[in-house]
């Protein structure tokens, strides 16, 4: 075999060799893509959920308060419904300008990086009154609440007895609180699996540049 013919056969196996390597990275980026538009899809699903299980809260307690079922005797019983209506209200709010960001991403194997850029930013965005609309939503709920039923137990046991009997409820409510805040709960996952997605896409696209560059 000649210099020439050498040169043809070397060409043709680099020629194959970039097909090859164009038709792996081709197919890692479609499942990326089909993985993360799947997990995109579950998470718009939650979101519909969150939004409608959350609008019939925020109905409810806009009904207790309307009509007083609970036979409140004071306004300072209402505090804590109130909180619970203005802080659904807040959380509704912030949940459904997320869900429209996401409904205007769509995930495809030619722009599966861009979504998912996207899709994290709206994860991360600066959210501190949420936070503290959160810590005084849940302290409302677990303390406050359960003490909006104090004035009637005291008419009927006395205020040391009373506020005895609403420890109960409180307590309960507190260790519930803390076990599934130790379990996850309230810990969002999609947003890692979304960057573990986009580590591994960039990671092949900077494998591919260097074998590019070797060659």
């Amino acid at each position: 075999m000649n210099l020439d013919e050498l040169r043809t056969v070397w060409k043709e196996y680099d020629r194959k060799l970039q097909t090859s390597q164009a038709i792996q990275e081709r197919i890692i980026t479609s499942m990326i893509a089909e993985r993360s538009a799947n997990r995109f899809s579950r998470v718009r699903n939650q979101y519909r959920f969150g939004l409608g299980w959350m609008a019939a809260c925020l109905v409810f307690s806009v009904i207790v308060i309307a009509t007083n079922p609970f036979d409140y005797q004071y306004i300072i019983q209402y505090i804590p419904m109130a909180i619970f209506a203005t802080g659904l209200s807040i959380l509704l709010a912030d949940m459904a300008k997320s869900y429209a960001a996401f409904q205007k991403i769509l995930v495809t194997h030619y722009n599966v990086a861009d979504a998912l850029k996207r899709i994290i930013a709206i994860y991360e965005q600066p959210k501190r009154i949420i936070r503290y609309t959160v810590i005084i939503f849940v302290f409302s709920q677990i303390v406050l609440l359960p003490l909006s039923f104090l004035p009637p137990n005291v008419d009927r046991m006395g205020l040391w007895p009373a506020l005895a009997e609403r420890i109960i409820p409180i307590s309960i409510g507190a260790l519930l609180f803390l076990a599934a805040f130790k379990l996850g709960a309230f810990k969002e996952r999609h947003v890692d699996k979304f960057k573990k997605d986009l580590s591994e896409l960039q990671s092949l696209r900077n494998m591919s540049d260097e074998l590019l560059k070797a060659e």
